[in-house]
């Protein structure tokens, strides 16, 4: 390979992308917001002699890899290779053909008006948790959503009544799961210890025991008379095209652990800053309550205020702060040209913040999505054939909660501001507001 005839955007070498790891494993976006600052939108991290990261905010490039170019593009393994070893071959992290058979497979159950039939199981969760969220002068509430949304994608999952104690376990180990990801992605070091602390295979152990909790529910699913209206019974039941058979059970679980970890977490992070920045704002709380005073919690999908104050809450704070491409051939965007193997991070956070793109880019104004939301530089559920595919069950839920919400409790301001934690998603630390029930 000859870096000679490639034409890399500037940015940092090997020895200052080294030099640099500190900053921006403490604080990523805000290390990447200063470099696009600095280098105009897009920059390059060399790492090693050949490994090369482009990271873009540039609306034009993100399409380019996402949607117009998305053949030579797909998850690269930084990404999925341990992953896939923690919750399985599913969606997410799958790619190539494997991916597009899949894909094909599920897409439609989630289309809306599919989704019906589970309105009525995330009404009742919702309606279940409620009466005993916590109130007072200084709640964070983002565990409590958290819970919350775990069990709706959980009961969406599994239309049955799970022992509390199993509940509680699923929940610890998949978030044992997602912490040692976590901390296996951004400490590389940690893997050299993995022998003597045995930590990798303690882990990996955890993973088989969620499988196997799963496996026997599906099991149990089988044998049982009746219809369900859950995402089981259409992952049971949905055939291939070609052969007309069946998932396996190997294949079902791996998109019932893809659909927890991507399906909650994502929703809870989006519902907890929609909070603070509602109560933040008194303006848009006000005009919120107005427009759900007379409305049932089922008619709140179709309520365009509620849904813009969702896309605006999304545009400050992405869930999916960044997504990554590895290129599969040698690519050109623009001036720029990279060989295969170079990894590119659309930064989606910068991209929504960028106030050469949006007027008022900092502000909290849901208006700006009304009457229409759509936008060439908006990315809330990803772009292209790999857009996200839970985006019509996410909008739903999130509709359905902040109705009810709305409409029991009130909420303000503390002063505190929640800290962004950057992980595999953009999850604040805390959420502290003062939560107070609503006399009717």
């Amino acid at each position: 390979m000859k870096n000679k005839k490639y034409k890399l955007p500037a940015g940092y070498s090997f020895l200052r992308t080294i030099m640099r790891s500190s900053a921006f494993l403490d604080n990523p976006i805000q290390f990447i917001s200063k470099s696009m600052d600095k280098f105009s939108g897009t920059y390059t991290a060399q790492l090693g002699f050949e490994g090369k990261i482009i990271l873009t905010q540039d609306p034009g490039f993100i399409n380019h890899i996402l949607k117009e170019h998305h053949k030579n593009y797909q998850k690269s393994k930084l990404s999925t290779e341990k992953a896939v070893k923690l919750f399985g071959n599913g969606l997410l992290f799958s790619n190539a053909d494997y991916w597009l058979k899949q894909r094909r497979l599920i897409q439609p159950a989630f289309h809306r008006q599919k989704l019906s039939g589970l309105q009525n199981i995330i009404i009742k969760s919702i309606n279940d948790f409620m009466p005993g969220f916590v109130t007072g002068d200084a709640v964070d509430v983002y565990p409590l959503i958290n819970k919350l949304s775990f069990n709706i994608i959980i009961n969406s999952l599994f239309d049955i009544n799970i022992d509390t104690g199993l509940m509680n376990e699923i929940s610890e180990v998949f978030s044992e799961l997602q912490d040692f990801l976590i901390k296996d992605s951004n400490q590389p070091l940690r893997k050299i210890f993995y022998p003597i602390t045995g930590e990798n295979k303690i882990i990996l152990k955890k993973a088989k025991r969620l499988r196997a909790i799963f496996r026997s529910i599906i099991e149990q699913r089988k044998k049982a008379s009746g219809n369900f209206d859950d995402l089981l019974d259409m992952f049971l039941n949905t055939k291939y095209d070609d052969s007309g058979e069946t998932m396996n059970d190997e294949q079902i679980i791996d998109e019932v652990m893809i659909l927890i970890f991507a399906g909650h977490e994502t929703t809870a992070n989006t519902l907890s800053w929609l909070l603070y920045l509602l109560a933040s704002n008194k303006d848009v709380l006000g005009k919120l309550k107005t427009s759900i005073k007379n409305i049932s919690i089922e008619d709140s999908l179709n309520n365009e205020y509620l849904k813009a104050t969702i896309y605006e809450t999304m545009r400050l704070y992405p869930a999916a702060w960044m997504t990554e491409r590895v290129a599969l051939e040698d690519d050109a965007f623009g001036e720029y040209s990279f060989p295969k193997g170079t990894i590119i991070i659309a930064f989606f956070f910068g991209l929504h913040r960028n106030t050469d793109l949006w007027d008022q880019a900092l502000k909290f104004i849901p208006e700006r999505f009304m009457p229409d939301p759509k936008s060439k530089n908006y990315f809330p559920f990803g772009a292209g054939p790999r857009m996200c595919i839970g985006s019509n069950f996410a909008m739903m839920e999130m509709c359905f909660f902040v109705c009810a919400f709305l409409k029991g409790l009130d909420i303000k301001a503390t002063g505190l501001e929640p800290e962004m934690k950057p992980l595999i998603t953009l999850r604040p630390k805390k959420v502290v507001l003062k939560v107070e029930k609503i006399n009717v």
